[in-house]
């Protein structure tokens, strides 16, 4: 019984192997000439200094219609498939399919929709879907972020598009909030003369619009100062590090008092 199936699988695949062969072939040489027209398609459009973004999408876009093409010839010359007889069944199936990957088909529709409008690029800080970075790249299916801490991270596209998108470089300055407390017992006036002197000094700063400090809320032990500076988009980060550093430094020597939370425990006597 066992090799007479043999026998009879054996005949089977005899039959079928120039159809296989076949179909090897054309996946073989259909997946390399994928990879060649996405190499030409991508270095045709950077010689022509097309957009980085639409770039890397379309190239990848036409990578993957060409190899479903490649996949569904070879199916085809295998004779795995047969469309004619089968087209009510084809049909179901691809239904099936369709609702299976329709987080897939979201992300690519998501894709789409954010190279046509472009909410960020590539090289873009941006923050969505509860992650921060620069866009690295953004292919069919998803967005390639590169974190401060040069840690990689993939999200889908149409997590990003459905969360806001927070770009911090589609302008070229940007406006730098920091809140400074003081104690009660401290110079205010003087405070504020320290941090606008900090302010106009450093050439990172931007004269227009000018800086301000300006008292932002009277805490329960502390005087909460905010100081607004517009920066270039390259200078935010380093500026806010070099001020709270700077701004520690000026007050102890001006014997001005960052409070810290304290907390007073009374012993009660034994009678």
């Amino acid at each position: 019984m066992v090799i007479e199936l043999a026998k009879q699988l054996y005949v089977k695949f005899e039959e079928n192997l120039p159809h296989l062969l076949v179909a090897l072939i054309v996946l073989i040489v259909g997946w390399w000439l994928a990879g060649r027209v996405k190499f030409l398609l991508r270095r045709v459009m950077v010689a022509r200094h097309i957009d980085v973004t639409l770039t890397s999408f379309l190239s990848q876009l036409c990578y993957w219609l060409i190899i479903a093409f490649v996949v569904i010839v070879s199916l085809q010359k295998a004779e795995i498939i047969d469309t004619t007889p089968f087209s009510a069944v084809l049909g179901a199936s691809a239904l099936a399919i369709g609702l299976a990957l329709q987080s897939s088909l979201t992300d690519f529709a998501a894709g789409v929709m954010i190279i046509l409008f472009r909410q960020f690029r590539v090289g873009d800080e941006i923050e969505a879907a509860g992650v921060k970075g620069v866009v690295e790249e953004i292919s069919i299916f998803s967005t390639h972020l590169k974190t401060a801490d040069n840690r990689k991270i993939i999200v889908s596209n149409g997590k990003i598009l459905g969360t806001p998108i927070i770009n911090s470089s589609v302008n070229a300055t940007r406006r730098l909030d920091l809140v400074i407390s003081i104690s009660y017992e401290s110079n205010l006036k003087l405070a504020k003369q320290i941090i606008l002197s900090e302010l106009q000094s450093d050439t990172r700063v931007l004269p227009e619009p000018a800086p301000e400090v300006a008292v932002n809320n009277l805490g329960e032990s502390s005087v909460d100062l905010i100081l607004r500076a517009w920066v270039a988009i390259g200078d935010y980060q380093n500026l806010r590090s070099h001020l709270l550093e700077a701004l520690k430094l000026r007050f102890d020597e001006a014997g001005i008092d960052i409070p810290y939370p304290q907390h007073e425990v009374r012993m009660k006597p034994e009678k």
